[in-house]
């Protein structure tokens, strides 16, 4: 017999799921639009961020660093959190990631995405928390999914 207890990990296994398959959609179509067209585009998007970024008080080298590396932590958070491995990890990352795309549009004026990207943020810290409850991925399978069995 289910208690509220399971009941509730068991939602929260399927919330963490819908959030990570969420999540790590929005990261494969960003990523997706930078490396589609290999290097070309991905120079672009270089080209893009050092001329949003070239009258502000941010070094350029840094600037250009993170629009390399862009493309590709998209890339990987588009992996990582469908995957769920080293998920509290995985969340961690995104986070992080997606605090500094929030923090660069601040820096630019662009407080409109900069606010949409703090939703965003919000919805990693979200998905940190429900990652304890989360059966449905790699770490679920191996922690045993303890609160999916019980039905």
């Amino acid at each position: 017999m289910k208690t509220e207890q399971d009941s509730a990990r068991e939602v929260g296994c399927y919330a963490s799921l819908i959030l990570r398959l969420a999540i790590g959609a929005l990261f494969f179509a960003a990523a997706f639009a930078k490396l589609k067209g290999g290097m070309e585009t991905i120079n672009g998007t270089v080209g893009y961020f050092k001329t949003a970024f070239a009258e502000t008080w941010l070094p350029m080298w840094m600037v250009t660093i993170h629009a390399y590396i862009t493309p590709f932590a998209e890339a990987l958070i588009a992996i990582w959190l469908p995957l769920g491995w080293k998920l509290k990890y995985g969340w961690l990352f995104a986070g992080l990631f997606t605090i500094s795309l929030a923090f660069g549009m601040s820096i630019l004026g662009k407080h409109d995405i900069a606010s949409g990207n703090y939703n965003y943020v919000l919805m990693c810290a979200l998905g940190l928390y429900l990652s304890r409850f989360d059966c449905l991925s790699i770490d679920g399978c191996l922690r045993g999914c303890e609160g999916m069995k019980k039905q």
